[in-house]
């Protein structure tokens, strides 16, 4: 796996977008991770701290539910394009923040 100067990672993949087997194919990958923002309520956080307690996991203080987002780019795609993303659909800023890796 390798990097080019804006931090991409490059994965061979097949026309199908599967790994590639030395075809020289290369794609650019990232993930998005939206976590709602310190202070907003998190029901689904909640659910889950209730089960694993009922479950007899009692070390869980909280849990805050977040979801991962992974886009295969095109090449030429930079980070600040997949944060406009982030911006215009990928999280809603008012209740949540995001991190991306490329």
């Amino acid at each position: 796996m390798a990097r080019d100067a804006g931090g991409f990672e490059y994965l061979g993949q097949d026309e199908a977008g599967m790994p590639a087997q030395d075809d020289g194919g290369q794609a650019m990958k990232a993930k998005v991770y939206v976590m709602l923002k310190e202070g907003v309520l998190d029901p689904q956080g909640a659910a889950v701290k209730h089960a694993l307690g009922a479950l007899g996991f009692d070390g869980v203080e909280d849990v805050r539910q977040g979801k991962v987002i992974e886009l295969d780019l095109a090449d030429g795609t930079t980070e600040a394009t997949v944060r406009e993303m982030c911006e215009k659909l990928l999280a809603n800023t008012v209740i949540e923040s995001y991190r991306i890796e490329m």
